[in-house]
């Protein structure tokens, strides 16, 4: 049986992220166009993408990859 190293980084990718008044909006990890801000479950903000793409900017940042956010539209072009 192979050991798995733990001190292997984490693969990355590029992944959209929005900016509200400088707070950054991050790609739910598996629930398909949810944006969560910095916090707790019980007092962090959450935006749908429709939401968000209204108010944010759009921007990108190195994160693991989700599998949803091929849907949005206009991010590769970052």
């Amino acid at each position: 049986m192979k050991l798995m190293d733990l001190n292997k980084k984490a693969e990355t990718v590029l992944q959209p992220i929005f900016y509200l008044d400088g707070i950054p909006y991050l790609p739910h990890y598996t629930q398909r166009h949810l944006w969560v801000g910095p916090g707790g479950e019980d007092n962090r903000s959450t935006y749908s993408t429709t939401e968000i793409s209204e108010k944010g900017r759009l921007s990108v940042k190195e994160l693991w990859k989700r599998s949803w956010t091929e849907d949005i539209k206009g991010w590769r072009m970052l």
